[in-house]
């Protein structure tokens, strides 16, 4: 099987170039290109593709899409910074729905962005402080 990692890695370069980036993940994934000298450049390349694409669902207005794609992306362990990038534009609009709900008078539905932020590991001090916030208006009830 070690003799057609190049053809695996092969595969998955024209997938990411063609956008197919669901396959390119699970031909990455497999045992014959563990170890191979280029799978790492093509795993970089496959996580800047998913913050493109995250990117895009993000400017479509589809946030969840964005979502999943950063976490497959961040699945590939890669130092690519558009992740970051990416990141820091889902917190930041996460914070803001968060904040939106409370002004509407919504704390459990705010409560509930909250959990699924924290959930995708993000931690900033203001949404701990609309954390608290929604919190404290749940128990006043």
């Amino acid at each position: 099987m070690l003799g057609f990692a190049w053809l695996t890695l092969r595969q998955a370069n024209e997938a990411i170039h063609n956008g197919r980036l669901d396959e390119a993940q699970r031909l990455l994934n497999q045992p014959a290109t563990q170890g191979h000298r280029r799978r790492g450049e093509l795993l970089r390349r496959l996580a800047q593709a998913l913050a493109e694409r995250g990117e895009r669902q993000l400017r479509m207005d589809d946030p969840e899409a964005a979502w999943r794609d950063l976490l497959q992306a961040e699945q590939l362990q890669t130092t690519e910074p558009a992740l970051d990038r990416l990141r820091q534009a889902l917190a930041k609009l996460g914070v803001g729905e968060v904040r939106a709900l409370l002004q509407a008078g919504e704390p459990n539905r705010a409560a509930e962005v909250v959990a699924r932020l924290k959930d995708r590991l993000v931690r900033t001090a203001e949404l701990e402080g609309l954390d608290e916030a929604a919190k404290g208006w749940l128990s006043a009830r």
